[in-house]
């Protein structure tokens, strides 16, 4: 019952009619795959099932003096997903997770080339079994931005976070690019990295191949008497399209290859953190699999 309610929240979050800016509600399905611990041994197989959601919603917005637009907005994040791992002596990965958040973000021109990107908010990652105030992280960070040209913004900033138990300081950069013809050409590395080629086959179809695309899943667990962070990452290439329904309303759907996919659990520390960055020690691996994506987008 429990687990239930927890269910119903999250899909509330997904699919409430606020008047918002925009909306996407996305299904996916990471196919099995198997297993294998540090030293190779196999473990069996792993699979994921997920539905994810958010939408901005705008609380202000002005024209400043250099007669550029100050906002104001939240974005409300949720993802639920479920594991299942097959043939293992001792699962993995838990049976779900919820992540779910919210973000208020403000956006100021502080120069005619520069701008200010300003964001703070609580996000909520667990397991339904095991939900603690140590599953609330509290987050804030800025970003400065400098307009090269109009394809192309870069700039750096710095990000705080408590989701490692004690606050960590993580550096920020940021890149969005994008080149327009036949063929558009985006990199973005805003929230989460990709770089994609599209290309528009009629007024309403759309085909997209990105050879890049990360995706994470994160809970704080109780291993070993302790706690824990449960960090699933992937990174795989895409090949989909999507098709505007309506003026406002779009679908769209891809197929994926995933070449790299690991789960590790980490300690609640500063140094945890960045020990484990780039550290694979302790991390059990999958093998090659492939992946579907399935999503609507609704703009206002």
């Amino acid at each position: 019952m429990y687990r239930t309610v927890l269910k119903i929240i999250l899909l509330w979050l997904l699919v409430y009619p606020f008047p918002v800016l925009a909306q996407q509600i996305e299904y996916g399905n990471v196919f099995a795959s198997n297993m294998e611990n540090e030293d190779g041994s196999k473990l069996g197989k792993g699979c994921i099932q997920y539905v994810s959601g958010s939408y901005t919603l705008p609380l202000s917005t002005q024209i400043d003096s250099l007669h550029r637009i100050r906002s104001w907005s939240a974005t409300f994040t949720g993802k639920y997903a479920s594991f299942d791992d097959e043939v293992c002596d001792k699962p993995v990965n838990p049976d779900d997770i919820i992540n779910a958040g919210v973000m208020l973000t403000h956006v100021r021109t502080i120069a005619p080339r520069w701008n200010m990107v300003a964001t703070t908010g609580v996000s909520f990652c667990a397991i339904p079994d095991y939900i603690r105030m140590n599953s609330v992280a509290l987050t804030a960070g800025a970003i400065f931005l400098y307009k090269v040209n109009n394809a192309l913004n870069v700039g750096a900033g710095i990000m705080v976070t408590t989701a490692y138990g004690e606050p960590v300081c993580i550096p920020l950069p940021f890149i969005t690019w994008k080149k327009n013809g036949k063929f558009c050409y985006e990199l973005n590395t805003q929230g989460r990295p990709e770089f994609r080629v599209s290309t528009q086959l009629n007024p309403k179809i759309r085909l997209t191949f990105s050879p890049f695309e990360a995706q994470a899943f994160s809970a704080v667990v109780k291993k070993d008497g302790d706690n824990k962070v449960y960090m699933n990452s992937l990174f795989k290439a895409t090949l989909g399209g999507s098709c505007q329904l309506a003026k406002k309303l779009s679908i769209n759907a891809d197929v994926g290859y995933i070449y790299y996919h690991k789960v590790k659990f980490v300690d609640r520390s500063f140094k945890s953190f960045w020990r484990n960055l780039f550290n694979s020690d302790g991390a059990y691996k999958y093998k090659p699999s492939f992946a579907l994506t399935v999503g609507f987008n609704y703009s206002l």
